[in-house]
This record gives structure tokens, C-alpha cells and sequence, in this order.
């Protein structure tokens, strides 16, 4: 890959965000606040840990979301790996010349300070997001 991409989390879907992040939280995880984006009509938290991963937790409000349908067929779960991108355009676009499926085109999350979003598939390795840095 030419550009530079650094994993930034892990993204869980969850039905209750406060309930899943007492459950991480006596797995060692610092908790963060719990934060609503109108524009994606979602509820997001990280969690954090000195030696480990970002967790993201992700209650998706609407009922004909991804997120939803994973969490009907298979309850709570890890469901994609979250990169920050330094040139986020051009990760993108490279994304999609190695043959991931873009699953919607970029856009600005409210509650992460406008940075743009956008989520990919390959069948090979699931879901990829990719966050502009």
C-alpha cells in the first residue's frame, strides 16, 4: 500500500453501549464518554488501554443498518478494523483499486471533530474503516 494507514481500532457492535463498557471495563479498559452523532444517528465509545487496542463501541439507531443486521444474526461482536489515514482520498481510491467495496461514499462524523469516515468490504478480510487522521 502506498499510503500510510495505522490501526486505530477495533469497532464492536453492541445493543447497550454502557452494559457492553462495564463488561471491557473489568477487562482493564479505561471508558471514555459516550457520544451521539446526529448526521449517522449512532452512539459511539471508545475504550482505552495503555498496552492495548481502542476499542469502539458502536449502537447504530437505525434499524436497516449494517451494524443491526450483524447484531440481530449474531449479537454483539468485533465486526471491523478502524484505520487512520494519513491522505485519506487517496487511501480511499486505493482501497478501491485493490477491490474492496465501498460501502458509501466519505463522510464528516460531528463528534470526531468533522473528520470524515468511510467503510469498505472484502470478502477476504471483512469490514475495513478508514478514518481521515
Amino acid at each position: 500500500m502506498r499510503v500510510n494507514l495505522k490501526l486505530h481500532h477495533v469497532g464492536y457492535t453492541v445493543a447497550d453501549i454502557r452494559v457492553s463498557a462495564k463488561r471491557f471495563a473489568l477487562l482493564g479498559y479505561q471508558v471514555g464518554e459516550v457520544l451521539y452523532d446526529e448526521g449517522l444517528n449512532v452512539e459511539l465509545c471508545y475504550l482505552t488501554k495503555e498496552e492495548g487496542t481502542v476499542i469502539e463501541l458502536v449502537r447504530q439507531l437505525q434499524s436497516d443498518s449494517l451494524e443491526a443486521e450483524l447484531l440481530r444474526a449474531g449479537g454483539v461482536m468485533p465486526y471491523h478494523l478502524g484505520y487512520e489515514a494519513d491522505a485519506f482520498d487517496e487511501a480511499c481510491h486505493e482501497l478501491d483499486a485493490q477491490g474492496y467495496r465501498r460501502l458509501f461514499h466519505p463522510v464528516p462524523v460531528g463528534v470526531l471533530g468533522g473528520k470524515r469516515i468511510c467503510y469498505f468490504h472484502h470478502p477476504d478480510i471483512g469490514y475495513v474503516e478508514l478514518l481521515e487522521k
